[in-house]
Parts: C-alpha cells; sequence; structure tokens
C-alpha cells in the first residue's frame, strides 16, 4: 500500500470516528406536547347516546316527555364525557343568571353566617348560586352592595338592611325589575316579601319573666334604632313595660350599635347610675357580651348584683359564666324561609307577605333561674 493510500485510509477511519461521536451526542428530539383534552359539549353528549341535540338537552334538563330509557342513555353519555352544561349558554338562552345576591349588615356575625346556610341549602336545590355582600352596618356600603349585585344581573336579592330608606332603596332596585326579599331589616313597603322574628312577643316573654323574678327597675340595651328590628324592639320594651303598669326611666334605656363595643360603653353609662336598674335587657346576644364585660370590670355580679336577659341565644349562650337567659329561635329557618319566598317570587309574581318566625324563651343562670335544657 503506497503512502498516499495509508494517509486516505487514516482519514476516512477518522472521520467515520468522529461522525458516529457526533451522532451519539446529538440531543434527543424533545416529545411533541400532547394537545389539551378538549371539554365535551352538548353535540357529544347526543352523538355518544345517538340521540338528536336538543333530544340530549330535553333530557339533561329534566322536560317530561322523554322514553326511561333515552333518558338514561344521556345522562350515561354525558357521566361517560364528564360534560359540564355551560352556566353562559344556559343564562344566554333563558335570560337568567341563576344568581342570588344576599345582602347582610355584619358577615362575622354568627346570625347572619347561619341564615346564609339555611337560605344557600334552599337555593342551591332551585338551581341558585350565592353572591354575599357584606354591607359593614353602614347604609352607602349596602346601596354600592346593591349595586354591584345588579350591576352582575343577579335574579334576586336577599336583603337583611342597615337601615336603607324606602327611596333610596327603590332607587336602586326599582319597584318591580328585581325581586327582593327583605329578612330581619325590613324596608317598609317595598320589596316582595319579608322574614321576620317575633320581635313583640321575644320582649314581652323577657319582660314578663323578669317581673316574675321581682323587678320593677329594668334598663333596656336598644340596639340601632335606624334598623327595623331595633326600634320594633324598644316599641315592645316600652309596651311590654306598660302592660305591668310600669314605665321605664329614660335614663335606663340605651340606643347603641349592635357591636360589643358599644354595648359595654352603655353598660359601663348604666352601671354608673346612682340609682342603678336591677335587671336589664339587652336587645342583642352581642350588647349581652358588652354589659357582662362592664360588670367584670366594675366587679357586679350577674345575677347576684343585676339580672341580665337577651333576645338572641348565642350557640355559646349556655358556656358563658353566668349561663345566658335568651330568647331563642332557628336563624337557619329565617334564611331558609326568606329563600323559599324569594324563589316563589323570581318564577311567578306573587303579592307581598310577611312571614314571623317564633320565638321561644331558654331559662338559665344569667336572671337567676337554674339552666334548662337549651335548644
Amino acid at each position: 500500500m503506497t503512502l498516499q493510500e495509508r494517509v486516505w485510509q487514516r482519514r476516512n477511519r477518522l472521520r467515520n470516528r468522529f461522525s458516529s461521536l457526533a451522532s451519539s451526542e446529538q440531543p434527543e428530539a424533545p416529545a411533541q406536547a400532547a394537545a389539551p383534552r378538549r371539554k365535551a359539549t352538548l353535540a357529544d353528549v347526543a352523538e355518544e347516546a345517538g340521540v338528536a341535540t336538543s333530544t340530549a338537552s330535553r333530557a339533561l334538563n329534566g322536560h317530561g316527555g322523554l322514553a326511561p330509557a333515552t333518558r338514561a342513555a344521556v345522562e350515561d353519555a354525558a357521566a361517560k364525557l364528564n360534560f359540564q352544561p355551560s352556566a353562559l349558554a344556559r343564562s344566554l338562552r333563558t335570560q337568567q343568571t341563576f344568581t342570588v345576591g344576599f345582602v347582610v349588615p355584619d358577615v362575622s356575625s354568627p346570625f347572619y353566617a347561619a341564615a346564609l346556610k339555611g337560605a344557600q341549602g334552599r337555593l342551591e336545590q332551585a338551581g341558585y348560586r350565592v353572591m354575599l355582600m357584606d354591607a359593614s352596618l353602614d347604609v352607602d356600603r349596602e346601596l354600592a352592595a346593591l349595586e354591584t349585585l345588579l350591576s352582575h344581573q343577579v335574579d334576586g336579592l336577599l336583603v337583611a338592611s342597615t337601615g336603607m330608606p324606602r327611596s333610596m332603596f327603590d332607587g336602586a332596585v326599582g319597584t318591580a325589575s328585581t325581586p327582593a326579599i327583605f329578612f330581619d331589616g325590613v324596608v317598609e313597603g317595598t320589596g316582595q316579601g319579608a322574614v321576620t322574628l317575633d320581635n313583640e312577643g321575644g320582649i314581652a316573654l323577657l319582660v314578663d319573666h323578669l317581673v316574675e323574678h321581682g323587678h320593677e327597675r329594668i334598663a333596656l340595651l336598644a340596639g340601632s334604632q335606624r334598623e327595623s328590628a331595633g326600634a320594633a324592639r324598644l316599641h315592645a320594651f316600652t309596651a311590654a313595660m306598660a302592660a305591668h303598669g310600669m314605665s321605664p326611666d329614660n335614663r335606663h334605656v340605651k340606643v347603641c350599635a349592635w357591636e360589643i363595643a358599644d354595648g359595654r360603653r352603655a353598660a359601663l353609662e348604666l352601671l354608673a347610675d346612682p340609682e342603678p336598674a336591677t335587671a336589664v335587657l339587652a336587645s342583642s346576644a352581642e350588647l349581652a357580651l358588652g354589659f357582662m364585660s362592664a360588670a367584670a370590670t366594675r366587679g357586679i355580679r350577674v345575677p347576684e348584683d343585676v339580672a341580665l336577659v337577651a333576645f338572641d341565644d348565642p350557640y355559646f349562650g349556655d358556656l358563658l359564666e353566668p349561663s345566658l337567659t335568651a330568647v331563642a329561635y332557628d336563624p337557619r329557618l329565617i334564611g331558609a324561609t326568606a329563600a323559599d319566598l324569594l324563589v316563589e317570587a323570581m318564577r311567578s309574581e306573587t303579592e307581598a307577605r310577611e312571614v314571623r318566625v317564633p320565638v321561644t324563651l331558654v331559662r338559665r343562670r344569667s336572671c337567676g333561674c337554674q339552666p334548662e335544657t337549651s335548644r
């Protein structure tokens, strides 16, 4: 082999060696990304079930006139394809959003939380979702909440008003366009109905009970008079005292916000009176807690030095020291009843009506009684 041939042979070997090395180090081509999974449509469900799209729609919307086997085939197809109906498409078709606005003065209140649970359960059964808005005990914020909900085109409103004037409410909501049901806090003369507590009966139960204990100087921690419940309880207190031939001293009636801190402030004023009341009726659980805090600060014993009763019976009422004598009711029933009225109003024109929820007296130690079984 000549020298030139040996050179060419060696060069070819080197070329082959480097070529194989380069190919072995070549990065693998990236795997092709999987295409995103397409959401099943009503047409897909119809094809899977072997029916027309209109038939599939009727089956899934619960319309009658379909054979059981056809309905079952459509439902099985929908489950197999994980079909989720489009809320937007439904809204466009029916001109409804299937959404209800829920406006409360204070979302942190156990009362409103329980009322929401009661309402939400009934509304979900009827096919509606809930949008919750907190007014923070402020009329302007309540108005802003209503405007926000109406801009989202809710089908109805459940409102516990902080004391909004009727002209303001009607100006925001209109008199008939969006049904509104009030609960607890009512705007008189408007809306499609209301669910209220038996404020008069509850206050009478508490006053009667304190009189049975021999009290004559009875003080009232009255809630905000801007709200219907606060005004009703103050009026009922005056009437119940009059029924026993007594008239409350003005200095023994303290109007305050529905807050523990303001109840405490008002209670300190009551306890500083030269001739203090021997019993106190608090218009809410928060005001009762405020009074208990003030009494503890002043070293005044409940019920030995002053008896205490409250309109609301909080879920922790029997855990307080002393346990709290109170008027009890089921706030979930209030929410559920209001939701029932609203669903009825949204589905057909009905006459406005008011439903009054009954209350009962639960006797515990804060008034001097031995505790009984709570609700």
